[in-house]
């Protein structure tokens, strides 16, 4: 994804704005400035990062381009370069012996102090000299990437992380998708964004909440987002308005299916977390009645809609959605929790993740809280105390973990 200050945007008649993409008609300098890459393959990264710049820009005079769109291109070759050390013996050892021989000396002598350091490493002095820093990262030897790319390839590239910085400065996102919509819901909540949903007549309507809204987490949320783009981008006939802040200005940009974006992922029905895996393991480990089951339908709740990511499921028929919650400001919180609260009478645990709080404050309610890992032993007794004050006929009471009995006063606790 490109930095704040190598984004571009053009500017519409309809007092939108657009991401200024690299087309077709730029691929013979993209391609130049692939080949200026590919000649420091075997080279330092000094050598490189102290030259190429200007060899980019000049390249840029040349075909008469923008000097901020080829310093964007550069950015996104360079990251597909990796280096390597380049030492017959590890610069670390090498260094501790050479040093060790320095002190020797009450006088510092380099010759003296190089003589008994090769003699040690049986290496030849030059080349003691030459390992001697080469892990420094200006030393290293930059390697070629696995596999080549076309001048369009490089372009799509570009697109896609021209977008991915405009959505790192965004406060508010909206995204309307037609097809494959429990895949992106997935990734979204994999992400674990500040999301709402809506169900239309054309697709479903997600609603994001942009780095730029939050107080805290704001670079580590910013790239989640950021990386859940790439999963939009795989579905058809989409379409994302985002309200972004660039150099101080509100801009309000449109991005659409047709643009030319990289299509870097592919639409996956089993995708799940590290953690969801552990959870469904540890449900399982229990040895109880209860089932962890991943898919639950989709539950309107007024022009909104609830994608559970788990359902409970007893064996006589009683049912659990459990929502799982990752970033969120208490305002999110409450908004979500009131609508969750309003879905029907289906019992409902919410899990929130208190380390992902992105603002200060703190919402009442009956909720699971935990960091980083759910107690699945502590989500299993709350479907259980759901259970019993449901009863298992499903008839229509609402449970109030809210309000409990003085029986279940301990565990509501805990849930707090």
């Amino acid at each position: 994804m490109l930095p704040a200050d190598l984004l571009l945007v053009t500017s519409r008649s309809d007092g939108r704005a657009a991401p200024r993409y690299l087309t077709g008609r730029d691929e013979p300098w993209v391609r130049v400035v692939m080949d200026r890459f590919d000649a420091y393959v075997g080279r330092t990264v000094g050598d490189r990062d102290s030259e190429l710049p200007a060899r980019v820009r000049a390249v840029a005079r040349e075909h008469g381009v923008s000097i901020r769109g080829a310093d964007g291109v550069a950015h996104v070759l360079g990251r597909r370069y990796s280096s390597r050390v380049d030492a017959s013996q590890l610069p670390a050892r090498v260094r501790a012996i050479a040093f060790e021989e320095a002190a020797r000396d009450d006088a510092f002598d380099r010759d003296a102090a190089l003589a008994r350091a090769s003699e040690r490493l049986q290496m030849g002095r030059a080349e003691i000299a030459r390992v001697l820093f080469a892990d420094r990262p200006e030393r290293r030897l930059i390697v070629a990437p696995p596999a080549s790319w076309s001048a369009g390839e490089a372009i799509e590239a570009y697109n896609l992380a021209l977008v991915q910085g405009l959505l790192l400065r965004s406060e508010r996102v909206v995204v309307d998708v037609r097809e494959h919509v429990r895949a992106v819901v997935r990734f979204a909540k994999l992400s674990g964004l500040l999301c709402t949903y809506a169900l239309g007549p054309d697709g479903t309507r997600l609603e994001v909440s942009g780095p730029l809204s939050i107080l805290r987490h704001t670079t580590k949320y910013g790239h989640a987002l950021a990386s859940f783009f790439p999963a939009v981008v795989a579905t058809t006939g989409f379409r994302l308005e985002a309200r972004c802040l660039l150099r101080g200005e509100p801009v309000a940009v449109s991005i659409e299916a047709s643009d030319r974006i990289a299509r870097t992922h592919k639409i996956l029905k089993d995708a799940d977390s590290a953690a969801e895996r552990a959870l469904a393991r540890d449900v399982g480990r229990l040895g109880t009645a209860w089932a962890l089951v991943r898919e639950a339908d989709v539950v309107n709740v007024g022009a909104r809609a609830f994608f559970p990511d788990f359902t409970l499921r007893h064996p006589d028929g009683f049912v659990a959605l459990v929502e799982v919650v990752g970033f969120y400001t208490p305002e999110y919180l409450r908004s979500k929790l009131e609508a969750l609260r309003a879905a029907s009478a289906r019992p409902l645990l919410v899990c929130i993740d208190e380390t992902l709080a992105c603002d200060d404050g703190d919402v009442a309610g009956t909720v699971i809280r935990f960091k980083r890992r759910i107690d699945a032993g502590l989500l299993v007794a709350a479907a259980e105390h759901l259970r019993a004050q449901r009863g298992t006929s499903g008839a229509g009471q609402r449970a109030r973990m809210d309000e409990p009995e003085s029986k279940d006063r301990e565990l509501a606790g805990r849930l707090q």
